[in-house]
């Protein structure tokens, strides 16, 4: 009998597209994953003078399907730079802050972000290998009495099978909801109950004839967008008025985990520089305090060169 808490999930972001490494995978603890191959039936259509249908052929094969866990600062850095495409890291002192920004460009020309090995150990035989995955979106999401949570959906590639790997997980606590910050247009946002942000990559994988029944490549179908949802309790209009003023200005999202070295907080910031509300609807559901849902999406900043700016503090060296 296999149990999930048993398994493991490993992420390695490889050299090159067709070549999957093992030797220094990342280990995230897991919530769930759905990462699954599926093989589309060939149905031909001509007709054989019958009514049963007719004779069926192996189709092509995709892999897809999504990861979640509770963001660590260390493990988020992986999923960071697979769904955003760009990373800096830079010694400030005695810790790390790494920088990780939309890709400006394709990673090459069969992977449009930096593919990645994905090892899955069921608790049963051998461990599952997913190569040549993208990330084609990334959303985190927290709560008031929450962890934040992080889902990375994924897709690719080629599947195999090999002997499972000994994870191992760094100290440290997540992110707690006590310690997260907001603001907009530099003002604090105090009474937000849930917050969640999500980039996306709008990939899908492209086939072509080439002697395979796997994607060739990974392409973009449209452009990255960046989206934020949430709920705040009701205090004032100042934000609604910014939604009919449809105004774009700086949000900041700032997340404060354990000390990370000589008193610095393992912190994760998330800034959009341009955000602007589609959704801000107040109204009354009952007898209780007025909450209001919010939905807003992140503009490209033509000035700071980005949709969405990621900076991690932590004491790992690079990604």
């Amino acid at each position: 009998m296999a149990y999930g808490q048993l398994g493991h999930l490993g992420l390695c972001f490889q050299n090159s597209v067709g070549t999957p490494l093992t030797n220094s995978l990342s280990f995230v603890p897991l919530v769930s994953e759905s990462v699954a191959e599926s093989i589309e039936p060939l149905v031909e259509t001509g007709m054989y003078s019958r009514l049963a249908e007719s004779p069926s052929h192996e189709g092509v094969h995709k892999v897809e399907g999504e990861v979640r866990t509770e963001a660590h600062p260390i493990q988020i850095g992986t999923l960071l730079k697979a769904a955003l495409g760009r990373s800096t890291s830079t010694l400030q002192g005695s810790v790390y802050v790494h920088e990780f920004l939309p890709a400006a460009a394709d990673w090459d020309g069969f992977a449009a972000v930096p593919p990645l090995t994905v090892q899955i150990h069921r608790d049963v035989g051998s461990a599952f290998l997913y190569s040549d995955m993208l990330a084609t979106a990334l959303a985190l999401e927290i709560a008031q009495g929450q962890l934040l949570s992080a889902k990375a959906s994924l897709l690719g590639g080629r599947l195999s099978r090999q002997a499972p790997a000994a994870p191992s997980y760094p100290g440290g606590l997540p992110y707690l909801w006590d310690a997260v910050s907001a603001s907009y247009a530099g003002q604090g946002i105090a009474d937000l109950r849930k917050v969640s942000l999500t980039f996306d990559n709008q990939l899908a994988a492209q086939y072509t004839l080439s002697g395979g029944k796997t994607p060739r490549r990974v392409v973009r179908e449209g452009p990255q967008t960046v989206s934020v949802e949430g709920t705040l309790v009701l205090q004032d209009q100042v934000l609604f008025q910014e939604f009919l003023d449809q105004s774009e200005k700086r949000l900041l999202l700032t997340f404060d985990g354990p000390q990370a070295s000589s008193g610095t907080a393992a912190r994760l910031t998330l800034d959009v520089p341009r955000l602007r509300f589609l959704e801000f609807a107040p109204q009354l559901s009952g007898p209780g305090q007025v909450e209001v849902g919010f939905s807003a999406k992140g503009v490209y900043d033509t000035t700071s060169g980005y949709a969405l700016r990621a900076t991690l503090v932590n004491t790992k060296a690079g990604y």
